[in-house]
């Protein structure tokens, strides 16, 4: 069966969501100190008034590495058969939104109460990116179900 043309873009935005957090895991796992560093760097630059990230150990670099680990076999079932495991952009996009209220809500946190320390810019920096990922999978889930409801409503005669 022919793919609609939602159908194709979800497929392909899932492959490149998978590339993506396979990557992102990797860099997690083997090189989190540079990571939590390099965006140091960059606040210290952007916004100095920020305080800087620390690393928090391994704990929760494996839980980090889990969640992307996680979030790359959702995408990959869905790039794989996209008119059966469309609805795993649910999760995905449930755990996209998580990590972005997680992090914006650390950032503002930080802003009310300096002394905690998390108003850093890698907390921002996970509302940023995670948030618009979130956003794009659901949206295409939402297209990828009305062209599967138009589609059933025309084979009825509708």
């Amino acid at each position: 069966m022919e793919l609609t043309h939602a159908q194709k873009v979800m497929k392909y935005t899932a492959l490149a969501y998978a590339v993506m957090f396979i990557i992102a895991g990797g860099i997690f796992l083997i090189f989190p100190e540079r990571l939590i560093s390099a965006i140091n760097i960059t606040s210290s630059r952007v916004s100095p008034a920020l305080p800087p990230a620390v690393e928090g150990g391994r704990f929760w670099v494996s839980l980090t590495v889990s969640m992307m680990a996680t979030i790359t076999a959702l995408s990959l079932m869905i790039y794989r058969d996209v008119t059966t495991y469309a609805a795993m952009a649910v999760p995905l996009a449930v755990a996209k939104f998580t990590s972005s209220l997680c992090g914006l809500g650390f950032f503002v946190c930080g802003m009310i109460t300096p002394a905690t320390g998390w108003n850093t810019l890698a907390n921002l920096v996970i509302c940023l990116t995670d948030l618009p990922l979130g956003i794009l999978m659901l949206a295409l889930y939402r297209m990828v179900r009305r062209d599967k409801a138009y589609s059933v409503s025309q084979a009825a005669g509708g």
